[in-house]
C-alpha cells in the first residue's frame, strides 16, 4: 500500500512482469466491457429496458409482405365487417423478468462489479495524473457502476426510467474504458527522472 502514499507515476516504476499481468487485466476489462454492451442488446432486444424489466407492452415488428395469392374462384364470405381503413399497430405485451432471476443477476454483479472497479481504480491511482483527475475518475467509476446495477430495480418499479439503463451502461463503459487505456498507456510511458525524487524502493536497496 505504500504505492498510494508517494507521488503518482508509480506505474512506470513496476517490474516487466507486473506491467505485463496488469496489462492482461486491462485489456481483458475493455473486452469484458464490450461483451457485456454486446450482452445487453441481445437480452433485451426488441423488447427494450422498460419490456425486459417491467413487462411493458411493446410495439410488435411489422409482418413481412407475402406473395399475392394466386387467382381462383371468388368466396362468398357473408356480409361485408366494419373494419378500420387503418388498423392499429399490433402489440407484444412482454413477460416481466422474475424476482428470483433479478435478485441472482443483481447478486453476481454485486460481488464481482465492485472488485472490477476496485482493481482497474488502483491502477488508476498509480498513473500519473493530477490528483483531482484521481478523484473525479474514482467518483465516475463508482457512481456509474452503482447507477447500472441499480437500474433494472428503478425500471422495474418505474418502465418510463428505462433509458436509464442504456445511459448508465454507456457512461460505465466510458469510464471504466478510459480508466483502463489510460492506466496502461502511462504504464509503459517511459519513466521521467524529476530532480529531488526519491529512487523507487528496487533502486534504493
Amino acid at each position: 500500500m505504500r504505492d498510494f502514499t508517494a507521488a503518482a507515476g508509480r506505474l512506470r516504476s513496476l517490474s516487466l512482469g507486473a506491467k505485463l499481468l496488469y496489462t492482461a487485466f486491462t485489456v481483458a476489462s475493455v473486452i469484458g466491457l464490450l461483451v457485456s454492451w454486446r450482452l445487453y442488446g441481445a437480452m433485451v432486444h426488441d423488447a427494450g429496458s422498460a419490456g425486459y424489466y417491467a413487462g411493458a407492452a411493446v410495439v410488435a415488428p411489422a409482418p413481412t409482405q407475402t406473395a399475392a395469392p394466386a387467382e381462383g374462384p371468388a368466396l362468398d364470405l357473408g356480409p361485408e365487417l366494419d373494419l378500420p381503413a387503418t388498423p392499429e399497430t399490433p402489440r407484444v405485451l412482454v413477460e416481466q423478468i422474475s424476482e428470483r432471476k433479478l435478485l441472482e443477476v443483481t447478486h453476481f454483479h454485486l460481488f464481482s462489479v465492485p472488485v472490477y472497479v476496485l482493481i482497474l481504480a488502483h491502477l488508476w491511482l498509480l498513473a500519473r495524473l493530477p490528483s483531482w483527475l484521481h478523484t473525479a475518475g474514482v467518483v465516475a467509476a463508482v457512481f456509474t457502476s452503482g447507477l447500472h446495477m441499480a437500474a433494472p430495480w428503478l425500471i422495474r418499479g418505474a418502465p418510463g426510467a428505462a433509458a436509464l439503463m442504456p445511459v448508465s451502461g454507456v457512461a460505465m463503459l466510458v469510464s471504466l474504458g478510459a480508466m483502463a487505456v489510460v492506466s496502461t498507456v502511462d504504464m509503459w510511458s517511459p519513466r521521467r527522472s524529476r530532480r529531488g525524487e526519491a529512487p523507487p524502493p528496487s533502486e534504493a536497496e
